[in-house]
Parts: structure tokens; sequence; C-alpha cells
């Protein structure tokens, strides 16, 4: 589903205003233009740091990527304005999540209005900085180092595209496959033929539609694989073969040949050069290059959309991705070009209908979309399709295992009750422990707490001057001029300006604290190749980490008075800290060496610590018994690290308890040697 094609921004804007004004025009256009100036720059260090965190993730597993800051001038308050002052610019399938859904019921072509938290999502690029969905930004230009026809044809495969067809043009017949149509149609247009593969598909489907089979009653003959002009007043499909019909594009080549070419000189080459610029159009009208600035108006900016889905450009990420990967360029020197605004308040979870308070809630993980289906079998039809981030409740963990595939049993915020894989679901923020609170502070006046950091945020509530706050996150965000502080006052949870708190007093963490951590009990000790690891509680809440860094994703906080096992000492330094490798309900990663005490004592326990190989593959599960949660699979070969020998016996079987990959759980003892 696409918005009316554009050829020309300005000429179409004024055209607009005339025509579709009501429907379709953003606010900006009423009032006076406002100006802005862009700057593309290279290196990972030209993003705010938020971006830099995540993006050196990626670098590190794919040196040979480069990524670009594309600084549009918005401030993520104006851009949020420009994209929601319409009523169906931008929408959701009709069956999504109430919460994604605008209140104003506003339903064309299976598609509902989106919500303003929705479209504040998908229009956050710091939610898709991953290996998989960072293709959304992907620079989509031709390139003949590394696009040929090969690359093509497994792009088309098992699809109506993998086909060769016979057609007529001037007379004359020619016989091609779609493969060389497209590679012909990406040289002339500039345009990655894989990004047309994908809007090919995106718009008409692996099968194809009725806009592509020369059937369709009326407009026998013509061809509009891109469903340019299929707008969705009226018949969609009717008003895309009229514009077929306008074109003359009476075959299939010159439908892909010039449908190619108006996508590219209407979009790509314009500056939409991006999945996310096709959809999100917050650039200039000409490609910027790297190192240079250009100043737009925004009269040419936020209504220049291909499509209106919200969702698009992330579904467009895996195909491109998957295109890549399966051709073997995806360590090529590719280029990412990321938007950056201003005033960006806090990452945003996805929205979901389901209460503050549900509990058992979980998070889809997956990049591509997880398929909820009628019954625990792969063979279960599919009622509906959830997205990375979305919410479900678990009803029951660890149902059944059926096709080699563990399966949960959940609830969807939309009440859709069916089944998914379990590996594909992380139990979300609110089923680990509470924030912990870093400082209190005084306000200095009447102060409004808010649901997000930004002054256009919810209010949650006004706490009076002389108020003592607990603060739970400093620095959280800094929109609208100000710095936020995440607070809690009473049993309200939000932010805050930080100008108006004062007479801070930190409490102590593990980056700051030099405090003496004599006192810690220890419970138990083993032994591990010479090096000693205990049981020990821990005296101060402290982070658990994954990398050894202050900067490492933090896995959980441990509460004070907690058990750990200490899986080896001084694993690191960095950050001016020596760090512990522990683990600590089943999450295995590092905290600062200042929170644990180790005794210097040896054991000759049976259940010393030692590395072992699996002999097959094998599940780690949660717990020691077949119905436990598998937790990965480990293949024959891999070495694992014994934790506890003979931990425990059941259903006929006897398990040690192991870490493999920061990952502790239960194996049965057998798979082991």
């Amino acid at each position: 589903m696409i918005l009316p094609k554009k050829t020309n921004k300005f000429l179409i804007c004024v055209i607009s205003i005339i025509m579709v004004s009501l429907i379709l025009s953003p606010i900006s256009i009423y009032a006076a233009a406002a100006k802005y100036t862009q700057s593309l720059k290279s290196g990972i260090s030209n993003f705010p740091t938020d971006y830099q965190v995540a993006l050196n993730k990626i670098k590190a597993e794919h040196p040979n990527w480069t990524f670009e800051a594309y600084n549009t001038g918005l401030s993520w308050d104006t851009l949020i304005l420009n994209e929601t002052s319409t009523h169906g610019r931008n929408r959701v399938i009709k069956s999504a999540d109430a919460s994604w859904r605008c209140s104003c019921v506003n339903v064309a072509s299976g598609y509902a209005c989106a919500s303003k938290d929705i479209i504040a999502y998908y229009l956050d690029p710091r939610n898709f900085l991953n290996e998989i969905n960072v293709f959304q930004f992907l620079e989509i230009s031709y390139n003949s180092n590394i696009h040929n026809l090969a690359g093509v044809k497994a792009a088309v495969k098992n699809t109506f595209l993998d086909n060769t067809i016979t057609y007529e043009k001037d007379g004359v017949k020619y016989t091609k496959t779609y493969s060389e149509i497209i590679l012909e149609a990406a040289q002339q247009s500039k345009m990655s033929p894989y990004s047309i593969v994908t809007k090919i598909i995106q718009e008409v489907g692996t099968k194809g539609s009725s806009s592509v089979s020369g059937k369709y009653s009326g407009y026998e003959g013509y061809y509009n694989f891109f469903n340019l002009g299929a707008y969705d007043s009226g018949n969609a499909i009717v008003n895309g073969l009229k514009y077929a019909r306008d074109k003359g594009w009476d075959n299939q080549y010159d439908a892909i040949i010039g449908g190619a070419k108006e996508v590219a000189n209407g979009y790509t080459n314009a500056g939409q050069n991006t999945a996310y610029f096709y959809k999100w159009d917050v650039v200039g009208t000409s490609i910027l290059q790297s190192g240079k600035t250009q100043t737009v108006s925004s009269s040419n900016m936020f209504w220049h959309q291909y499509m209106a889905n919200v969702q698009d450009p992330t579904s467009q990420s895996k195909s491109l991705y998957n295109t890549y990967a399966k051709n073997g360029i995806l360590e090529k020197g590719l280029n990412f070009i990321i938007p950056v605004y201003t005033n960006m308040p806090g990452i945003a979870d996805m929205p979901t209908g389901f209460p503050e308070n549900t509990e058992n809630l979980y998070s889809v993980n997956c990049t591509d979309g997880l398929r909820v289906r009628s019954k625990a079998s792969t063979s279960g039809s599919v009622l509906t399709t959830l997205y990375k981030n979305e919410k479900v409740q678990v009803i029951t963990q660890n149902c059944t295992t059926t096709d080699n595939i563990v399966w949960d049993k959940i609830k969807t915020a939309g009440g859709i009750n069916g089944y998914v894989a379990d590996k594909y679901l992380t139990a979300y923020k609110n089923t680990t422990p509470t924030q912990t609170t870093v400082a209190t502070a005084k306000t200095t006046d009447s102060l409004k707490m808010r649901k997000k950091p930004s002054t256009s945020g919810v209010l949650v509530t006004t706490i009076p001057k002389g108020k003592t706050v607990d603060i739970l996150q400093k620095n959280a965000a800094t929109a609208n001029g100000y710095t936020w502080f995440k607070v809690k006052y009473g049993s309200n949870t939000g932010y805050v300006a930080s100008q108006y708190l004062k007479d801070i007093s930190d409490e102590k963490t593990e980056e700051t604290s030099t405090q003496n951590t004599s006192g810690v009990t220890t419970e138990k000790i083993i032994q591990e190749n010479n090096t000693t690891v205990e049981i020990a509680k821990t005296k101060s809440s402290v982070k658990l980490r994954k990398t050894a860094k202050t900067s490492g994703k933090v896995l959980t906080t441990i509460p004070k008075g907690k058990k750990v096992t200490i899986v080896k000492k001084n694993a690191a330094k960095k950050n001016g800290y020596k760090w512990h490798k522990v683990t600590y309900k089943n999450k295995t990663g590092y905290v600062a060496s200042n929170y644990v005490s180790i005794s210097s004592s040896n054991s000759n326990d049976s259940n010393s610590s030692k590395t072992m190989k699996t002999n097959s593959s094998v599940k780690l599960r949660k717990k020691a018994k077949t119905s436990g949660k598998v937790l990965t699979t480990i293949p024959k070969g891999k070495k694992v690290t014994i934790v506890k020998k003979n931990a425990a016996k059941k259903n006929g079987y006897t398990w040690h308890k192991v870490t493999y990959k920061n990952k502790t759980g239960y194996v049965v003892s057998k798979y082991l040697k």
C-alpha cells in the first residue's frame, strides 16, 4: 500500500494543496515554511552516544561496513508534530493492537490510522540498530561491484519472479527471465536490484497479485509491479492499473523498467536513498554527499512518502539482509545512512495494550516477525504475526515440545490466545527487580512529572516544592532545552527537568564506590583449575553486565544480600576496576570486584568446576528435567564449564549444572566427556 507518487516535490506540493490538502498535507504547509540545515558526516564518532554504543557492536561484527550520520536539523517534537498532523497518512494493519491504532478509527484497505506512540517508535532509528534491522538504512544505489545476475536470481528464488517470460514490444517477441529484466532496470535506474526485488515483493507478494497478472477485467494486458498510483481511495488495484495504462505499460518489461526509473527518479535519486527515507521524508530533494551541508524547506519534507505502513522499512530490512547474506556479499563495503534528530527523548518501548502491572509479560526478540499459531505445531494455522519488541503475556511456558520446538501458550494485547516458539520471547523488564535508587533530591519549585522525558509527555503528577524524590536514572535524556532525570515520588515514576532539583545525595554504585567490602558472607567454596570460586552475598545493589566494562549491557540489577556464584576471579581490568565473572539466577556476566569478597582457601570438593566437551548436540535447560525451558542447544564438540557435577537426577537422567556462552543451566551428563 503506497501513497500517491510524486516526481517533482515542489510542483506536486502546490498541486496537492489545491486538490487534496485536507487529506495529505502536513501542518508546515499552512504556516510559513521553516528552513533546516542538514549535513552528512561519515564515521560512528559523528553520532550521538546512544547511537554509538549500538553501532560499535555492529561494526565489530562487520568491519567493512560504514555508517554516515544524516543530521536532519529537525527537532524530535517538530518531527512528531508533522508526522501525526494528518489522519491516515501513517497506518498499521487494522488487526493491530489497540495501542497502535489512532482513536480516529480511520480504516482503509485493511489498514488503520496509526497512533502517535507507534509512529514515534518506528521513527526512532535507535530502535533498529542491530545487524538485521539496520538494513532499512542501507544506501540503495546500484553498485556493479556487488550487484550481478547470479545475485538477482538468488534474490527472486521461490517467488513468482523466478520465471522466464515471453512478451511483445513494438511487434517483436522477446523471451527473458525476470532476473535479467530486473538487473537491466537497476542499471538504468541506478538503484540496487535487490532493493527493486524487495519493493516488488512488498507491493504484490511472493506469488504476485492482480496488478501484475495482465488479466484484470477491464485492464487486460497492463502491469504495475510497484503499485504506483494505487491510492487507498476507491479500488487500489484499479487505480494502479489506470496509472499503468496511462504510462503505456502493456508488457512486463516496460512496467518493471519504467516503474523502477520512476521510483528511482522520484525517491532514490531525489535524496530518499534508503528504505527508511522512502517511508519518512525527512531529507531534501537531492542526494546529500558526505561532508556537505544543505538548507531544506519544510515545504519539501514530510509528505513525500512511498508507503503508508509504518512497519514497511523494518520489514524490508529483513529481506535485504537475507538477500545480501545468501549471496555472500554481507561483508562487502556496505554503507548505511542513519538520520539524527535534535532533542531526542529516551528510547521508548513499543506501545502495548497491556496494563502496566500485567504479570508474565514477554517481548518478541526476533527481527522478522513471529507467527502466533492455533496449536503448538508448525502445522497450526497462523492467527497473527508479532514483530520485534511487541509484548505478550505468557499463560503457560514450555507447555509442550513438537517439531523440535519448545512452545509457549500466550495471549496478545489484542486478546488473541495462541502458541509461539519459546526461544523468540524474552522476559520484559517489569518482571525484573525494581530499579535501584541512585540518589535523592528535593524539588526547588512545583515540578511536573511526565511519562516521557519531554514537555509534551503525559503529565503523571505535580510534585510540590521542597518534596524529596528518589532518582532512578540521572541524565536519562535531553529534550526541549532540559536535562531529564527519571525519578520516583510516592507510588509514581516518571521524568522531571533536573534543574528544579537540589541537595542530591549520591548513593554508591559499583562504578564509583570505594567502600570496604568486608562482611560479605561466603557460603560455599568450589575449585576451578586452581582459581577459587565461591558463592557470596552482595553487600549492596550491583549491576550484572554482559561485558567487563562500565558501558557493558546491564543484564540485571542484583539486589543487596543476594547470592552470586563467582565463576572467575579477576576476569578483567577495565575502567579502573577489577571485574569478577559471576552467575546470578541463570545469568552469567560481570560485576565490579568491590562487591564480592573472595576467600583465599581452596577445596577438594568433588564438584570442582572443570571444562568438558559435548559428545553430541545437547540441549541446555533452565531446570534439571526434560520439560525444562531450553536456553540454547550446544553443538557437538563445544566446551562447557561444569558448575556442579551430578546436580540432580530426574526423568531417568543424571544432570550436570554447566555454563556455556554466559548461559548457566542443566544438561544430561551422558552427553559430556
